[in-house]
């Protein structure tokens, strides 16, 4: 089941964080969080298929369509979001 979408389609709500998905920003209690574009890609990506399983080869596919890339590029992406989640190392 998808993530609501508030603000006419704009944006998405979980947690404290809002993911504005025009303006491409993420935030978390009003305050910007800084990312990526290809991990507010893969941030975006994950939340409009909240509640699927959603594979590694899904995610690249998407993420570098038409183009060969080493599953490292999507470990980094995802581990870039897990910190600025603020997911700590054992969680």
């Amino acid at each position: 089941m998808p993530m609501p979408l508030v603000d006419n389609q704009q944006m998405y709500e979980f947690d404290n964080y809002r993911l504005d998905r025009v303006k491409r920003i993420l935030f978390k209690d009003g305050e910007v969080v800084r990312l990526s574009p290809k991990a507010f890609d893969a941030l975006l990506l994950l939340v409009e298929n909240s509640g699927q399983v959603v594979g590694k080869d899904f995610l690249i596919e998407k993420l570098w369509p038409d183009t060969f890339v080493e599953e490292i590029n999507l470990m980094v992406q995802i581990s870039s979001l897990r910190k600025a989640l603020g997911e700590k190392k054992d969680e």
